[in-house]
């Protein structure tokens, strides 16, 4: 430990360094908690997350069913154990609170949160279920001065970091068109919900990193229609183009129709392709050396640039935030990224409420538009 002037100790750099932050948990399901259990690469949860990083301590968990908090509870070595939120951040003077529960449920558990004192909010996608919703949540937090993160989690990727440091250097040139696949992705054939169709419960990964790279979202068109699973309440199929703030165009395909899962996102340079997520790999333009005409450009292969750095991307998300409420800096992925991510799915059932004309962002209806439709007869 360095000493200051005269010989004394720094006493705030050593607070700043041994610094313990007292962490929450509200829904100690599948993202909270469960998945750490299967897959390869960890952490991959939130509890995991939390639980890797110095100065974390997880004290507390929440969730409304008991078989599943009392698993959390031994899996994670946790006693505070509740079935209610509001009662666990009333008795445990939680630092940061992360919040894993069904869209619904966030805009008050957030907001609960940030007024019993939270510094940093740890939000799982979607932020909420309307723009109203985010708007209070993004209020909140900032009345009571407490960062939020919305984990949008390929933001922090170290690959997805260093494909955009590339592009922005101009290694594959102009940004021209984003492509993006997400189908078949929810977690079982069965699963349907009241408003979290596969827009909202995986899609909002993919509007979200492709603002990553195109920027804001200008305006769109697009469908959100139920072509053959009628007995959803939600879309089956969305199918979209959006217009970007940097100039970029781009093409979206979502659905729940699939037998096998497919997220992946394609980025259209003028000398070259990156394919991210699924199937990953860059090409770049070459001269074409076959007998086409001279002058004659192909894509050849191309090496995908080294991660930015290494980790999980929800241990580097818990990692920001952690950082973010120590200093004062931003989250990657704030609020209002969450609202942004929102908004276009949002401009989607507007347009399929409309039936036509491009949908201009930013949106004023603070309602879910899916409601909306339904209470108009059109879904």
């Amino acid at each position: 430990m360095q000493e200051a002037a005269g010989g004394r100790r720094n006493v705030q750099a050593e607070v700043t360094a041994v610094a313990s932050y007292r962490v929450g948990l509200i829904g100690t399901g599948r993202i909270g908690s469960e998945f750490e259990e299967g897959f390869g690469e960890k952490p991959i949860s939130i509890a995991g997350a939390f639980s890797a990083l110095p100065g974390c301590r997880l004290v507390a968990g929440c969730n409304r069913g008991r078989e599943r908090l009392e698993r959390f509870g031994r899996r994670w070595g946790v006693t505070a154990l509740y079935q209610d939120h509001r009662t666990m951040l009333a008795n445990e003077g939680l630092d940061i609170v992360a919040v894993a529960t069904p869209p619904g449920l966030h805009c008050d558990q957030v907001i609960a949160a940030a007024e019993a004192g939270a510094q940093g909010i740890f939000c799982e996608k979607p932020m909420a279920l309307s723009l109203g919703e985010c708007d209070a949540m993004i209020a909140a937090c900032e009345a009571h001065g407490c960062r939020l993160l919305v984990n949008c989690s390929r933001r922090w990727s170290g690959l997805f970091e260093a494909v955009r440091r590339d592009a922005e250097a101009g290694r594959w040139g102009r940004l021209l068109h984003l492509v993006g696949y997400c189908q078949g992705c929810k977690p079982r054939p069965e699963w349907e919900a009241e408003h979290e169709g596969p827009m909202l419960h995986d899609a909002v990964h993919l509007y979200d990193i492709m603002r990553f790279f195109g920027g804001d979202v200008r305006w769109v068109l697009g469908t959100a229609e139920r072509r053959f699973r009628h007995e959803l309440r939600v879309e089956d199929t969305a199918l979209g183009l959006l217009q970007f703030a940097s100039g970029a165009q781009g093409v979206t395909i979502v659905d729940e129709l699939t037998e096998h899962s497919h997220f992946r996102l394609e980025l259209h340079f003028e000398r070259g392709l990156v394919s991210l997520v699924s199937k990953q790999f860059a090409e770049r333009a070459v001269p074409d050396t076959s007998d086409a005409e001279p002058g004659w450009w192909t894509l050849g292969e191309d090496t995908l640039p080294s991660p930015a750095w290494d980790g999980t991307p929800i241990l580097n998300a818990a990692r920001d935030l952690v950082h973010c409420v120590r200093t004062g800096a931003t989250p990657r992925c704030l609020g209002t990224d969450g609202r942004a991510a929102m908004e276009v799915i949002m401009a989607f059932y507007e347009f399929e409420r409309r039936g036509h004309g491009k949908v201009a962002l930013p949106l004023v209806e603070p309602c879910s538009l899916l409601d909306v439709m339904r209470e108009e007869g059109r879904y």
